[in-house]
């Protein structure tokens, strides 16, 4: 019963969304969208009809949605409809700890021998003098 009213409902949805496209526009984006084609298919007269058909499957969408609202809390209050059944797995008592595990070392493994710090020594300059210009010779 919940699917069919489920799939009644989207096809509401469908039929109220089409009867909204179909209505007169003023203008705008939804002339652009094929607004006011009701006139052209139905004829001149259709706008008032169309506005009652809104009305009333926008009625029957609210009327059906809380019905399907009361279906699905009633199978809620059920608790053996519930599709999860599963219970919790039970822990170990013994967990392993990280001090007992043995990690085993390797034998005769030898370092190879640090590099020897090599020392550089750069050469520091003097800096030199520079030579008075000609206007602090002069006086």
């Amino acid at each position: 019963m919940t699917v069919f009213l489920t799939t009644v409902l989207v096809l509401l949805c469908l039929v109220v969304v089409l009867l909204i496209m179909f209505q007169r526009t003023s203008g705008g984006m939804g002339s652009a969208l094929g607004g006011g084609t009701a006139d052209q298919m139905l004829g001149a007269g259709s706008a008032a009809q169309l506005s009652k058909l809104t009305v009333y499957g926008i009625l029957g969408f609210f009327v059906l949605s809380f019905v399907l609202y009361a279906f699905y809390q009633r199978q809620a209050d059920n608790p053996d409809n519930l599709l999860r059944k599963g219970e919790t797995p039970a822990l170990d008592a013994d967990p392993i700890s990280a001090a007992d595990i043995e990690v085993p070392l390797p034998e005769n493994v030898i370092a190879p021998p640090a590099p020897a710090p090599i020392n550089v020594e750069t050469p520091v300059s003097k800096p030199e003098e520079s030579p008075k210009s000609e206007s602090n010779a002069t006086e």
